[in-house]
């Protein structure tokens, strides 16, 4: 049998790269003869799917995003040109929907945070002096479906009223008739006369006035008996706040005798529980300050005390002093010149006061002498006189 005949393949393998090539320059010629993708916006979209590439002449039309409504009578589509490009449009056309316009509250203001009504921005709320807020104090413009609304409704500025104040034990106060206190309406706290010996103290703020919605300014004051004892310091004395008894807030200052100085503070004050604040100070004796300069000994003393150095050493421990080397004989002093000089001055000022003393003591036993003298004299004259006269 003869061998079946090979069949001739129409486009022969070595012309299909050819081919290829020529399809591939037809479609980038016609795509350089086209648009690309339409320009994106952020208030708009296009109302078809996007196409790759679009013919020149071609159009394409746009929407309001959601939150955007169209306003006339700018356009919404645009032209792919012969130069290949889209026509210049803008989103200009798509505006923001705001919220509806909120007044001014009563007795208060509404301020824009961003300055626009649009959805995104917020409403802030405040109230003028001696008015509080009721409700939610910033508003937000939100989209709720394809509207823009408020996120809740707006507040209100209240007045503020105050209810009476505390009363308190063993003292009263101010204005104790009105039922309703207004906005910095304030009353005054005072004590009552107390039983015994010791007054009522009134301890905290006397004065209290209506702050805001929540309240009195503070706490009300306390009515009782402050009493500290009198303040005792050794060594010293008190200068100020003088006074047989001490009451709440009394003051009182020390001061150290000489040769002594204060630990604490030279200011106290009786507080609240009946206690000094800070605690009454003390007075120690000053320490003398401490000397960088080793004693000086006399010879005789050093003599001694090496001759106990070096007995020790021989039959016992040590003393826990040792004379300076220098004190030794046979070691050179640096300041022998310097103390010689000193003992010649003060040989010099002995013998001098010694001959002063008795010359003093010699001058004073011959003024005796002479005194005594002359009396025995004066009474032996007056004897003679006496016998002389009797005898006649």
């Amino acid at each position: 049998m003869a061998p079946p005949s090979r069949r001739e393949c129409p486009f022969p393998s070595r012309r299909f790269p050819g081919l290829f090539l020529a399809a591939l320059a037809l479609l980038l010629s016609s795509r350089s003869d086209a648009c690309g993708p339409p320009p994106t916006f952020v208030a708009m979209e296009l109302t078809s799917r996007p196409k790759p590439y679009y013919k020149v002449g071609e159009q394409v039309e746009y929407d309001c995003k959601k939150g955007y409504h169209h306003f006339a009578p700018f356009l919404t589509h645009t032209v792919c040109d012969r130069n290949h490009t889209w026509l210049p449009i803008s989103d200009a056309p798509c505006v923001k929907k705001v919220c509806h316009y909120i007044p001014n509250p009563a007795h208060g203001q509404a301020i824009l945070a961003n300055g626009t009504y649009s959805f995104g921005n917020q409403l802030h709320f405040i109230c003028n002096d001696g008015y509080y807020l009721i409700g939610k104090a910033i508003l937000y413009c939100e989209l709720k479906g394809s509207d823009a609304v408020w996120s809740g409704r707006p507040p209100i500025c209240q007045k503020i009223l105050c209810k009476p104040p505390p009363t308190i034990k063993n003292g009263k106060h101010t204005f104790s008739e009105v039922d309703v206190f207004e906005y910095l309406d304030a009353v005054t706290y005072s004590c009552d006369p107390a039983p015994g010996p010791d007054p009522f103290s009134l301890v905290g703020e006397s004065t209290i006035y209506c702050r805001d919605s929540l309240g009195w300014s503070g706490d009300p004051p306390e009515c009782k008996v402050v009493k500290c004892r009198f303040p005792v310091i050794e060594n010293g004395r008190q200068t100020a706040g003088f006074g047989k008894k001490f009451y709440y807030n009394a003051a009182v200052m020390f001061e150290c005798y000489e040769g002594f100085h204060i630990i604490g503070s030279d200011t106290i004050v009786c507080n609240s529980n009946s206690t000094w604040d800070p605690p009454v100070p003390k007075c120690v004796k000053e320490l003398p300050p401490s000397s960088t300069k080793p004693p000086t000994l006399s010879h005789s003393v050093s003599t001694s005390l090496a001759t106990t150095s070096l007995t020790s050493s021989v039959s016992g421990p040590r003393p826990t002093y040792k004379p300076p080397v220098s004190r030794y004989p046979g070691y050179p002093n640096p300041d022998e010149g310097m103390l010689d000089g000193l003992d010649e001055w003060a040989i010099a000022l002995i013998v001098i006061a010694i001959l002063v003393g008795v010359a003093i003591i010699s001058v004073g036993l011959h003024r005796y002498l002479q005194r005594r003298k002359k009396k025995g004299t004066y009474l032996t004259g007056e004897t003679h006189r006496e016998v002389n006269f009797t005898s006649l």
